[in-house]
């Protein structure tokens, strides 16, 4: 009777390659996305769409094995999907810890919390909970991608479960739409409570409870467009509703991918639900078995992509982190980037060949010996033995020592202020900037001929070389200074600096993009003092608008100059750290006598 039942859900059930096709456009824009984020600002979307085609894969499978067996067998159900991910999973941190140990022993420690966090498939509550920022591309944490796969498996452990019990439970069936479309807006209100404009939303960006509405959304789909009671057959009319709205969806996608920026405000306050609810038809429609974008999403290409999108997903992150590790950040040269490409190909089809799918079909019997390939198996089995013991001696710590904590203090303030000397504060980052009160002592200092100097980090990294050359200047530079900080800042602290011989230079945005009109009410605090904007050089989406901004402001103010650090810092890679934003030597050198032409001239 069970194999029975077995046969008929087999049978009844069928390979869907339009959504090997989406999973293609998903990877491929993650990919390119965490190649360089300048190439395709809205890349990270890639992820959103993993997520609602697993909550409705999954959901679709889980209910189709209700209908026609009764139940749903939750052991078996977990099995699959241990079967399905874990191996790759193991395999990749094996590798990675293997390498890190071997070639990059100074953060073996960092590797090494991160790996457990992925084993036990907590990723993303791990980097929440130690203020990790998705969109900081800059430290080497080559597991942090694994924060995505977190929630999904936490998805795969309790969504079974309240599924089996909407779907027994008559009353709660009868309302399933609505108690998920509540749900999902649960989880969307839950961001809109916890997120906060102009800042790093990494916290909603990582959370599985804000995260939770785009899976259900793919769970609505799910119960309401059952991909296997789909008719080949239908009314012309019928169909080309269909294509038309699949079509239109993917376009939207592929516009979304292109134009979103993960600055922007409004992707937090709603952008992820539209955006995932703009995705659904294309979802619907390539599930169809009429459908000609199901055809066109089935090509053989993206066939082959979409069925390794897993193990492309897995490796590329690990291979683009590490090997950027020795380059400057935005100047990474494109032999490099062929390299990073090709590497991950590689290693995704060795993974997806000889790990994901053995193990997937065959379980632990890969394992077992065979009289006809007893070779392989030694040479399997000898190579799993060594992934697991030097993996296992890593986990338990034993190397936690050659990672020496860089005890060197971090600068992250330079303040001058009334010709004191440079006071360096050597407390670690905040996230929120706290303005300090206005010292009475301001209101009787002659400003005259001292100098302004305010901005970020970049303006901390040349705060040293700035004082020496302008020994009477006020510096106030901060790690982590976005352009509205400055407003209340200047209100506070400078409101004397109004006067035609005075000077002040900003240099501000590389945090993250500001309005045109915060930016016209900061250069306006200054009344007629002379003004100069120091454009920024970072590798991220912002980098564009930002320096768009400051151009145009400098056109708009007679009293504000241009200082265009961007072109002068082009193709010098030795003025930037790893980062490509925060100065070398060099670059100290190089920045404060640009501004020196201008202020000087």
């Amino acid at each position: 009777m069970i194999g029975h039942e077995k046969n008929i859900t087999k049978r009844q059930t069928r390979y869907l390659p339009g959504l090997d096709g989406l999973r293609a456009l998903a990877v491929i824009a993650i990919i390119i996305y965490h190649l360089n984020p300048k190439w395709l600002s809205g890349g990270f979307l890639g992820v959103d769409t993993f997520f609602i085609i697993s909550g409705y894969l999954i959901t679709s499978l889980l209910i189709h094995k209700y209908k026609h067996t009764g139940s749903i067998n939750l052991m078996q159900f977990w099995k699959k999907r241990i079967k399905r991910l874990l191996p790759a999973v193991l395999f990749l941190i094996s590798i990675v810890l293997i390498y890190t140990l071997m070639f990059e022993p100074n953060i073996i420690k960092n590797v090494k919390q991160d790996a457990i966090a992925a084993l036990f498939y907590v990723s993303n509550w791990w980097y929440i909970f130690h203020d990790v920022s998705y969109f900081d591309s800059f430290k080497i944490m080559p597991l942090k991608h694994l924060w995505s796969l977190a929630i999904e498996e936490q998805f795969y452990i309790f969504w079974p479960i309240l599924l089996l019990i909407l779907l027994r439970i008559k009353k709660l069936k009868q309302h399933f739409v609505l108690i998920i479309f509540v749900c999902s807006l649960i989880s969307l209100l839950t961001m809109f409570l916890i997120a906060q404009p102009n800042v790093d939303n990494s916290r909603v960006y990582f959370g599985t409870d804000t995260r939770l509405q785009t899976l259900l959304l793919g769970v609505l789909l799910a119960y309401i467009w059952p991909p296997f009671r789909l008719k080949a057959q239908i009314h012309l009319p019928l169909k080309i509703v269909i294509e038309s709205f699949g079509f239109i969806s993917i376009a939207l996608l592929i516009f979304f991918i292109i134009t979103v920026s993960s600055n922007d405000n409004w992707f937090y306050f709603g952008g992820i639900y539209f955006i995932s609810l703009c995705t659904l038809p294309a979802i619907a429609s390539a599930v169809h078995p009429s459908t000609f974008l199901a055809k066109v999403l089935s090509n053989r290409i993206f066939s082959w992509i979409g069925q390794r999108s897993y193990s492309l997903y897995l490796w590329h992150y690990p291979v683009i982190t590490f090997m950027n590790k020795h380059f400057v950040q935005g100047q990474i040269p494109v032999y490099i980037i062929v390299i990073e490409i090709i590497l991950t190909l590689i290693l995704a089809e060795c993974s997806y060949r000889y790990v994901e799918v053995p193990i997937r079909v065959q379980g632990f019997k890969y394992f077992l010996p065979k009289k006809s390939a007893l070779k392989p198996l030694i040479i399997r089995s000898c190579f799993a033995l060594i992934l697991v013991s030097c993996s296992t001696v890593i986990l338990l710590g034993h190397y936690d020592a050659l990672q020496h904590d860089d005890k060197k203090e971090v600068k992250t303030t330079f303040t001058v202020t009334d010709n004191e000397p440079p006071h360096k504060s050597l407390i670690l980052p905040v996230p929120k900037i706290i303005i300090n009160n206005p010292q009475s002592a301001h209101q009787n200092v002659d400003y005259k001929d001292a100098p302004l100097f305010i901005g970020d980090s970049v303006m901390v990294d040349i705060g040293e070389e700035l004082h020496k050359n302008y020994p009477n200047s006020l510096i106030d530079g901060k790690v982590g200074r976005h352009l509205y900080d400055a407003i209340p800042l200047v209100q506070d602290k400078y409101p004397y600096f109004k006067k035609q011989n005075q000077q002040v230079v900003l240099e501000l945005g590389t945090n993250g993009d500001f309005s045109y009109e915060d930016l016209t009410k900061l250069i306006n605090l200054f009344g007629n003092a002379k003004v100069y904007v120091v454009n920024t050089h970072v590798p991220r989406d912002w980098e564009e608008s930002v320096n768009e901004k400051l151009a145009k402001a400098a056109d708009a103010h007679k009293n504000v100059q241009l200082i265009d650090w961007y072109s002068t810092s082009q193709s010098h890679s030795d003025y930037f750290a790893y980062d490509g934003v925060h100065l070398e030597h060099q670059g100290v050198q190089a920045l404060v006598s640009e501004i020196n032409k201008h202020m000087k001239h």
